[in-house]
């Protein structure tokens, strides 16, 4: 390491009580000690402000800055204003339910500071746990990926077909943020974009030690598959459109949606952007009835089937 730099640690909290004082306690027990700590409170409905003030007051030695929102702002919007009050070389986020191990720090800024500038960030894998802090035997990303052989690479083409990055485990370089004119505020969550837009142009440093725990529960993102998740998936693969491999994982995620009758707009926006492929899709495009679909995909099939046997017929005379 060439020196001791400054890392910022953006703390997310919205009705996080239960879990508050476990996480900010692993930030204490860090063994690199060079960081800031600015937590924001996103407006909760339960005492989750009550227990911050309460830990800084116990924590007074700690540079800390607290922030309370009287409304809703989101996970991207808050992120960007922590960010620009930040003053760290690096960046690390961190929603207060997590957990870190007590060297992640220690471990992530040896990395990034003995990295070449192609690097934007580090990550590794994430224990999992439950509401009562037990940890489950599979890991993070064992949930998301078939293999698990990584290594420090480009991870692009790979994160187009799906994220599979604890966000907990990164910790980004703050130039690239800058470069990337930090998060999408249109977004309602903040990791699968910025990865992929970071991993556009650069590559990724994988720690092959596991640096942080993520805890299920009912309240986080990864199990809350609302509509707005479907539309925030759309607008960010959306922005990576001159690949040819993302029309058609659009197009099926889109396909799911109309099957389930959960359409709204999304499509519209698609099809300004696509061309249609085949006349089924005009089903899909003026959002006709899924049945009707179906009838159209069975005689293009057939159609299909009977033009081969035609050619068949007639490559035999």
């Amino acid at each position: 390491m060439t020196g001791n730099p400054l890392v910022s640690i953006l703390c997310l909290c919205y009705n996080q009580e239960r879990f508050i004082r476990e996480s900010l306690e692993s930030i204490k027990a860090q063994t690199y000690k060079n960081f800031e700590i600015i937590i924001c409170d996103d407006f909760s409905r339960d005492q989750s402000v009550e227990v911050i003030k309460s830990w800084i007051s116990e924590n007074q030695d700690l540079k800390i800055k607290l922030i309370e929102h009287s409304e809703n702002q989101g996970i991207t919007k808050t992120l960007n204003e922590l960010f620009n009050i930040s003053e760290g070389k690096y960046i690390q986020v961190l929603a207060l339910d997590d957990l870190f191990m007590n060297d992640k720090l220690e471990r992530h800024v040896a990395m990034l500071e003995s990295s070449l500038d192609e690097y934007a960030m580090v990550f590794s894998d994430a224990h999992l746990m439950n509401d009562e802090s037990q940890r489950y035997q599979n890991k993070f990303i064992a949930r998301h990926l078939s293999y698990l052989s990584l290594k420090s690479q480009n991870f692009y083409e790979m994160l187009l077909v799906g994220n599979f990055i604890p966000a907990m485990s990164v910790l980004l370089k703050r130039k690239h943020i800058i470069a990337e004119n930090g998060w999408d505020e249109n977004l309602p969550f903040e990791d699968y974009d910025m990865w992929l837009r970071l991993s556009k142009n650069h590559s990724f440093l994988f720690d092959e030690v596991i640096t942080c725990t993520y805890r299920l529960h009912n309240n986080n993102s990864h199990r809350n598959k609302s509509l707005i998740n479907h539309k925030a998936f759309f607008d960010i693969l959306i922005k990576h459109k001159e690949n040819e491999g993302v029309r058609k994982k659009v197009f099926v995620h889109l396909e799911g949606m109309y099957r389930e009758r959960t359409l709204k707009d999304e499509h519209k926006v698609f099809y300004d952007y696509y061309p249609m492929q085949s006349f089924p899709e005009r089903f899909i495009k003026n959002n006709y009835h899924p049945k009707l679909y179906r009838i159209a995909l069975e005689i293009q099939k057939f159609l299909y089937y009977f033009r081969i046997f035609i050619n068949g017929i007639f490559s035999k005379q």
